[in-house]
């Protein structure tokens, strides 16, 4: 990171639990008199020994007391954040939890600001940036596969691999300088064959490494569906059939449906978020086409869009080129051919909507599998694979092309200043500051 460790002057506080009743409430600080203030708010009792919990009495200045707590004090740098940390578990009462923390700051403690524990583990040197990205998301991860990701995360796996690639491109940085240095002496070790080569296959390798970021998010925060298509096609029936409850109304009526209607079901493990959308038709006017144009903005981004029209009048073209292609009424389908559609189905009696489900499934790489051994956690770690991939691509371009090895060698080192903005190596401050501040409180 810019500037290397560095320990906090200030000592921080927050609570390490969500707000509410809870059997228990655990509130941490962290910094130089850490120790210094939980005995202020702690007097008396045994000696404070290194990761030893010790019940102990809490009170006000005053001496009244406030509760009786566990104490468990861990000196640094073997701590979470790298500094002096304590930890007060106390009885999860909200009113015991804010008594604490009024009592802390009081004592001279600052709140901790969203992600500030995590954010000194990293500037002491216990995390790097990509685990502590991990620590989110094994906070948010709303499947058990994308725990499993979230802990490998953690656990180091992703930045062992982006470890290993840094190793590879200083190799390369040093063959091109190697070749800038000293034009007419040979001193490569390695053929300038094999030198793209090696470049090429390290671009590629970041490129699949980018592209786990998809299939990662859906099982980080779930993924969402969307049921699009004409008015009257039966949208909101199938959309009540998949979701497994009347939640949006179903009328022959058109253009009844004129808001987005949402509900989250869990399929496959996974959280998925089914919307139905208002019906499409030229004449809509008003609120119904006001409702159009909400459906279209709410699903732009959507993982999967199930384009929807009845099969009796279906159309004999498909209607887009992405996402499935769904047919309803098929109770009242009568002809002999099968329908055009990818998957036909009927919402009144149930026929096709395993099928539906299961390809549903399929199109969201939900279903078991061979697991991911590493995977990005964030979009931000997207952006700067896909900057490392462009300038490793462009090394190898340049180096196969008239430009030579001076513009080979610059794109390489600026690979290698984005993946040491990812790892956090070399990273600004105000990255850090939008990047902690999505944090929860107390983390």
């Amino acid at each position: 990171m810019t500037g290397g460790p560095q320990r906090s002057a200030d000592t921080v506080v927050a609570r390490a639990t969500p707000y509410g009743h809870a059997a228990l409430g655990v509130v941490r600080l962290s910094g130089p008199d850490a120790k210094a203030l939980a005995a202020v708010l702690c007097p008396g009792g045994p000696a404070w020994r290194p990761r030893r919990a010790c019940l102990r009495t809490a009170r006000t200045g005053t001496g009244a007391v406030l509760d009786r707590v566990l104490c468990l004090w861990m000196p640094g740098p073997r701590s979470y954040t790298g500094e002096d940390v304590v930890e007060l578990s106390c009885h999860g009462n909200p009113v015991v939890v804010q008594a604490l923390l009024r009592a802390l700051i009081e004592a001279g403690a600052r709140p901790a600001r969203p992600g500030e524990f995590t954010r000194r583990a990293v500037e002491h040197g216990r995390l790097d940036l990509v685990q502590a990205e991990a620590v989110a998301a094994v906070i948010e991860a709303r499947s058990e596969e994308g725990l499993v990701l979230a802990q490998a995360g953690l656990g180091g796996a992703l930045s062992a691999e982006l470890a290993t690639l840094r190793e590879r491109m200083l190799d390369a940085a040093a063959e091109l300088e190697a070749r800038l240095d000293h034009p007419d002496e040979d001193l490569a070790l390695v053929e300038e064959g094999a030198l793209c080569a090696g470049l090429e296959a390290d671009a590629d390798a970041v490129r699949v490494l980018a592209d786990t970021w998809t299939g990662a998010r859906r099982r980080l925060v779930g993924a969402r569906v969307a049921l699009v298509g004409p008015v009257n096609a039966g949208k909101s029936r199938l959309f009540n059939a998949l979701v497994g409850t009347e939640r949006a109304l179903v009328s022959p009526e058109a253009g009844t449906t004129r808001d987005v209607v949402s509900t989250v079901v869990e399929l496959g493990g996974l959280p998925v978020e089914f919307l139905d959308t208002a019906g499409a038709r030229a004449e809509a006017a008003g609120l119904e086409a006001a409702g159009q144009v909400l459906g279209a903005r709410l699903t732009a981004d959507v993982d999967l869009r199930l384009h929807v029209e009845a099969l009796p009048a279906v159309s004999a073209a498909r209607p887009a080129a992405d996402g499935l292609w769904v047919g309803t009424h098929l109770d009242l389908w009568c002809r002999s051919s099968p329908p055009p559609t990818d998957i036909s189905v009927s919402s009144l009696t149930g026929e096709g909507l395993t099928e539906l489900e299961a390809r549903i499934s399929e199109e969201l790489g939900i279903g078991p599998g061979a697991p991911q051994k590493t995977a990005l956690l964030s979009a931000r770690q997207h952006a700067r694979c896909l900057d490392v991939a462009a300038h490793l691509a462009g090394a190898a371009g340049a180096l196969r092309g008239v430009l030579g090895p001076a513009v080979a060698a610059q794109e390489v080192v600026l690979g290698l200043e984005c993946l040491a903005e990812l790892d956090g190596r070399d990273v600004r401050d105000d990255v850090l500051d939008r990047l902690f501040a999505r944090f929860c409180v107390g983390k």
